[in-house]
């Protein structure tokens, strides 16, 4: 199933050259079209022990009327889009070991 949701990059951290404790991001902002109003960003963090955690923060209300009337469908499709985040991070890390 595929949505049309176009976004904008609005801020991007990159990560320091050297080997002290690292983060490196990107958020972006919905545009309209997006079936949620609303911002995102991913966040990877490296800690001096070398661990890494990744941050996915987002908040947002539905774009209009029918977004909002589908309540436990929207909240479904919400959760699978972030398991799908969430996957694809592991799926990269576990490619770096």
């Amino acid at each position: 199933m595929r949505i049309h949701a176009p976004c904008e990059v609005v801020w991007v951290r990159r990560p320091l050259p050297g080997g002290a404790p690292q983060s490196a991001g990107f958020g972006y902002g919905t545009l309209p079209g997006h079936p949620v109003r609303g911002e995102e960003a991913f966040e990877v963090f490296i800690d001096a022990a070398g661990r890494v955690t990744v941050r996915i923060t987002a908040f947002g209300v539905p774009s209009n009327w029918f977004y909002a009337a589908g309540g436990a469908l929207t909240r479904r499709a919400r959760q699978h889009i972030t398991s799908g985040y969430i996957k694809s991070a592991q799926e990269l890390a576990a490619a770096v070991n």
